[in-house]
């Protein structure tokens, strides 16, 4: 395992105005910077922020971001922009009609593959940012059960999503990766069952992932960021804190590593006082992972041992980094 990695975070500050996922994200960051795994710090070399959404108002935070296409790709909440690898200055903008509430992004084979959360879609660009796929959740038989009449009719309107008033996704997808095999991995954290809250499918084959389980797919609490590596795949359990490892083909729990963060004040979920917020994850190498938590709290997971480093000491970032409101949205890899 190296030393050194060249690490990309995301970040974004909800105000108090913010009540159930909804209100203002008055601030966020797009922090590049060296993880040092000896010494246990993560050096920020550079800071800034992207543009406000034109489309939502007091929506600031930086959500996605990928190296992709000789530069980094980098989204607020309904624009994706591509930063020449310098980041002085823009290369591309793209939005469109389904950008209303922009999780992750995630590089593939010279496409790079966006979830745009509100409208319950994966779209792919290609690396002039023109649009070469696109997934929607109601077109799958397993998914479309699942949907509300609103969002049925609201597809068929050609309704913009940006403008509209969205009552919410009905699957609120966070987040899309590939595993070894190409396949598309989606996460559905708002889908609730009587065996867990979240649920992983396969795009590729049309499936849930966990197809051992009594409900195919479902895995307890609301998740976030996944990682699919072999035949496992690891998620970040945010409002319980633990970072977990499951099989692939039945769920079972192989691997839990808490992270849980108590907090004073919170401007998101209640749960995130007895908790924090654990959101975003990258694979380092073997079992060892860099794991984000709220207040920019970084934590080096090791899945071999079931265990965590301390927080990881943080040097050159600017802001009030105990605003209660400030966490962790997205952590990539700037190198392989």
């Amino acid at each position: 395992m190296r030393r050194h990695y060249q690490i990309m975070l995301s970040t974004s500050i909800r105000s108090a105005r913010r009540v159930s996922g909804h209100g203002e994200e008055v601030s966020g960051s797009l922090l590049i910077g060296k993880l040092d795994i000896a010494e246990q710090t993560f050096t920020v070399s550079r800071q800034l922020e992207l543009p406000q959404s034109p489309h939502l108002p007091g929506r600031r935070s930086v959500r996605g971001i990928a190296r992709f296409a000789g530069g980094i790709a980098a989204c607020n909440t309904s624009q994706l922009f591509l930063l020449d690898e310098e980041t002085n200055r823009v290369r591309c903008i793209y939005s469109e009609r389904r950008f209303g509430d922009i999780h992750s992004i995630c590089p593939r084979n010279g496409t790079l593959y966006l979830t745009a959360t509100a409208s319950d879609c994966i779209i792919g660009v290609d690396q002039n940012f023109r649009k070469v796929s696109e997934w929607w959740a109601g077109s799958e038989k397993a998914l479309k059960l699942y949907m509300r009449d609103w969002q049925r009719q609201r597809i068929s309107a050609d309704h913009d999503f940006r403008g509209d008033l969205n009552p919410g996704a009905r699957f609120h997808m966070n987040h899309v990766c590939f595993d070894d095999r190409g396949n598309m991995l989606v996460t559905l954290p708002g889908m609730s069952y009587r065996e867990g809250k979240s649920r992983v499918y396969n795009v590729t084959r049309h499936e849930f992932l966990f197809g051992g389980r009594p409900i195919p797919g479902a895995t307890r609490g609301r998740v976030h960021d996944g990682i699919a590596l072999g035949s496992f795949y690891y998620l970040c359990r945010t409002a319980s804190g633990d970072f977990i490892k499951l099989e692939r083909e039945t769920g079972q729990l192989v691997g839990c590593v808490n992270c849980s963060t108590p907090l004073e004040t919170t401007t998101g979920d209640p749960l995130a006082l007895e908790h924090g917020w654990l959101r975003g994850a990258a694979h380092l190498d073997e079992e060892v992972f860099l794991v984000g938590q709220a207040k920019l709290r970084l934590f080096l997971v090791d899945m071999n041992s079931e265990t965590r480093s301390q927080p990881l000491r943080l040097i050159g970032a600017d802001g009030d980094q105990e605003d209660p409101g400030l966490a962790i949205y997205c952590i990539a890899k700037r190198t392989p």
